[in-house]
């Protein structure tokens, strides 16, 4: 039996190793962490079902990868983390006091016209859903797939986006500025729920920055990087000088916003990796073995590589 079990072992490694020279070849993290393998990017024959699975274990993947992270993962880390503590702790502390000068120094007091409000909001957000939606739309009709995949890996990087900053935003039950008196104090989770929707970090930063990093890295053309980034710039900065949110809340949404889409593209897209050819669909099945004249038997896998 145990030549049978080894020669059905090395024929079954012979024929993996031939089939994946074939194959288009892996970016090297993209099966690090939970749930991040082959069988958990986009597949068109299971658009709704694999969406809403991907945003479910979307949640628990990216904290599971972070001992692969790059040195520049690392970096990003520690500088969004190290700032955003540096500007926002103490009382009142520097982005408090970076804000002030901004608001009363910069644009005369509260009575300035302002981007962020009511009808800004119900403006904005609808408008960024249309556009989605109608590259959804076009990507299906046209049965342009990779206009499909984009429009899907957005809305997976947005509902994670939000997902992840009101999970924040509740633990860390920081005062905004709407409520001036508080001096952008941290209440935790006790209060998190009365100051919410207010807090840190920028719901309405991370969730942009999530739509802009899935477009970024999908289409991949240096213009649209700077394009974007500079439009994002622009975003963020309404939003503290439209009274709406502290630097660090800001900035420390921007960074979840940025590397949650592009999470999603490098793990989930299946362009990303392999341009127009579909992934290799890995099935692994176990059958019983039994060679010819007595020689042995045994198990093998027997599968798709």
């Amino acid at each position: 039996m145990a030549k049978g079990m080894h020669l059905a072992l090395v024929l079954a490694l012979v024929s993996s190793s031939a089939m994946a020279d074939e194959q288009p070849k892996v970016l090297p993290f993209s099966a690090h962490g939970l749930f991040t393998g082959d069988e958990w990017r986009y597949r068109s024959d299971n658009k709704v079902g694999g969406l809403f699975a991907r945003i479910a274990a979307d949640l628990v993947a990216m904290p599971s990868g972070a001992p692969w992270w790059s040195g520049g993962d690392w970096l990003l880390f520690g500088t969004t983390v190290g700032s955003t503590v540096a500007l926002s702790v103490g009382r009142p502390s520097l982005d408090v006091r970076f804000h002030h000068l901004v608001q009363y120094e910069l644009l005369d007091g509260p009575g300035h016209f302002t981007v962020w409000n009511t009808v800004g909001d119900l403006i904005i957000w609808p408008t960024a859903g249309a556009a989605v939606l109608t590259l959804l739309i076009v990507g299906l009709v046209t049965s342009d797939e990779f206009a499909t995949q984009t429009a899907l890996l957005m809305a997976e990087a947005f509902a994670v986006a939000q997902l992840y900053h009101n999970l924040i935003k509740l633990l860390t039950g920081r005062a905004g500025p709407q409520t001036p008196e508080l001096e952008g104090d941290y209440f935790g989770p006790a209060r998190g729920w009365k100051l919410w929707p207010a807090g840190t970090p920028s719901g309405h930063m991370a969730s942009m920055y999530s739509l802009l990093a899935v477009l970024m890295y999908s289409v991949d053309h240096p213009a649209l990087y700077v394009g974007l980034h500079l439009f994002a710039l622009v975003f963020g900065a309404s939003l503290i000088g439209d009274n709406y949110h502290w630097l660090s809340d800001v900035t420390l949404g921007a960074a979840i916003g940025f590397c949650v889409g592009r999470w999603v593209v490098q793990h989930r897209s299946t362009h990303f990796v392999y341009g127009e050819d579909p992934p290799p669909l890995v099935t692994v099945t176990p059958m019983p073995i039994i060679l010819p004249g007595g020689g042995g038997a045994g198990f093998g896998l027997v599968g798709t590589f």
